[in-house]
């Protein structure tokens, strides 16, 4: 949940009756986004401390899960896809936006500790990513949004761009049209 921005954003959607839980795994940032929701006026979100892995959250008690950019960044992507299905209602949604590789990433990228840290070389390859998703028992798996990260970094951030290629050596290419950003929503069986 980092500060909190995206659940405060999930509050305003929920409304006044609903309820949102965002979890990190730092206590830094549990104390950080507690402070923001206190100051906004946020009574319906809470925080709790916990793992992607290891959701903090009981069987079947929300009705949806969101996570923006972090799945890539576990290793164990498909222990996090079962405790998202754990703790959704049967009917449940997830709505994720993450990096996905369509094409194969040089070794150098894949090993710089910095491009694991900018969300790039944790991620798998579009098929692969999907497959998980459907293997942790979800259906209707479909992508909302598809943006070329790679260019859209190169816009935006072309300093890290460029400390990318001459860390590793890898060319323009190798992250243009290779990197995905997706947004992707799925169902749990009801």
């Amino acid at each position: 949940s980092g500060a909190g921005i995206d659940a405060f954003l999930a509050a305003q959607e929920v409304g006044p009756e609903g309820r949102v839980i965002g979890v990190d795994m730092t206590p830094q940032m549990l104390e950080r986004a507690r402070k923001n929701a206190a100051s906004a006026g946020h009574a319906n979100v809470e925080f709790r401390e916990g793992r992607l892995e290891e959701l903090p959250v009981d069987d079947a008690t929300v009705d949806a899960v969101t996570s923006n950019c972090v799945i890539n960044l576990v290793p164990d992507k498909p222990a996090v896809f079962g405790e998202v299905a754990r703790v959704l209602k049967p009917g449940g949604r997830m709505v994720v936006s993450d990096i996905v590789l369509e094409g194969t990433l040089p070794d150098a990228v894949r090993q710089d500790v910095a491009s694991w840290v900018g969300c790039i070389s944790g991620a798998l390859q579009r098929e692969e990513y999907v497959a998980m998703v459907e293997g942790a028992g979800f259906e209707k798996v479909e992508i909302l949004k598809d943006v070329d990260y790679g260019a859209s970094m190169e816009a935006v951030a072309p300093d890290q761009v460029a400390g990318i290629l001459e860390r590793t050596g890898a060319k323009r290419d190798d992250l243009v049209g290779t990197v995905r950003s997706v947004t992707l929503r799925a169902y749990k069986p009801a």
